[in-house]
């Protein structure tokens, strides 16, 4: 069994573990957390807590959720806390919540001052796939869905073993996934992306760079890789114009790419490859599909053959250190 393989084993033994009638869970933070009954008004302060919460059929019992959190569409019908680093403490309050789901990008004196008036929050921050798979487990425990959240876990297990299996001899084409240009940030070892690639079939073209990083024109072209994947949207997922991708097919300096001149740029929900919840299965599955189409069939989002005319609006450097944080929520 490899090691992933052990860390769900352990994550789904520690489901069953902890008082009748109640929960302790530890959080990502190390902190231990006691829930003397299972909660019914819970407020998720993250965009990928907020799609476990769902996933794991706590419909009923979310009460409040970010400006940020847009899926499932129910999502959009809860009341609104604000946004990500910018919680309302008077309508978190008014809400009355006997659990707030927070994450490490939230604003750490707002979730002191949240915890000092008596509020029981959990921190989680799922920026791995095995983070991911402890976070679900940790709610599905503090919520009472720990038989969801096990099939919930299998279910993502069985697909990355499947994926795992039928790619295992194949040759794997070097992928870069780029979230931004000018200047071009890609993600490197230690991302959330890079997993996603391996787990894939894929080998990151940008894996001796660490974590996500700017490149320089000269570095971006010599890595060359056999295909390259974009964010939707002017980037990180914001806007609606695919931006990124008219970057590549426009201008002159991509043209030498090999995977610009072989029809290989895509667009992938920045949403599935950029958001450490429930849907990472949908995020390997567009990837898979892209990198192997002869086994998992043809990828169905955009491609460079499917780009409409015209540069997207340009893209703005301002505000990236906040986008990235909010990548990683």
């Amino acid at each position: 069994m490899n090691m992933r393989g052990l860390l769900i084993t352990a994550v789904l033994l520690s489901l069953f573990c902890g008082a009748a009638g109640a929960a302790v869970v530890t959080d990502d933070l190390g902190v231990t957390v006691e829930i003397p009954e299972y909660p019914q008004r819970i407020i998720s302060l993250s965009p990928a807590n907020t799609e476990i919460l769902f996933a794991l059929g706590l419909d009923e019992r979310i009460v409040g959720v970010t400006e940020y959190c847009t899926y499932p569409d129910a999502a959009r019908t809860k009341e609104t806390v604000g946004g990500f680093t910018t919680i309302n403490v008077e309508k978190i309050a008014a809400l009355n919540p006997d659990l707030i789901v927070a994450a490490h990008g939230n604003s750490r004196e707002t979730v002191v001052h949240l915890r000092e008036l008596g509020f029981t929050i959990i921190t989680v921050n799922a920026d791995t796939i095995g983070l991911t798979i402890n976070d679900i487990a940790i709610l599905g425990k503090a919520t009472g869905t720990e038989a969801q959240a096990k099939a919930l876990i299998s279910s993502l297990q069985e697909y990355l073993d499947e994926v795992a299996a039928l790619t295992a001899n194949r040759e794997k084409p070097t992928i870069l996934h780029c979230l931004w240009t000018d200047p071009l940030w890609v993600s490197g070892s230690r991302t959330f992306q890079d997993e996603m690639i391996t787990a894939a079939g894929g080998i990151n073209a940008a894996a001796a760079e660490d974590e996500w990083v700017a490149l320089t024109m000269e570095k971006f072209l010599m890595m060359n890789p056999d295909i390259i994947v974009v964010d939707s949207g002017n980037g990180m997922g914001v806007g609606a114009d695919d931006a990124l991708l008219h970057y590549f097919l426009e201008d002159p300096r991509m043209q030498t790419l090999s995977a610009v001149k072989n029809g290989r740029v895509y667009v992938v929900d920045a949403d599935l490859i950029d958001r450490g919840g429930p849907r990472i299965k949908e995020g390997v599955e567009a990837l898979a599909q892209i990198a192997h189409p002869d086994i998992f069939g043809e990828y169905g989002g955009h491609s460079q053959a499917a780009a409409s005319p015209g540069f997207g609006a340009g893209l703005v450097l301002a505000g990236l250190g906040a986008l990235l944080l909010l990548r990683r929520r």
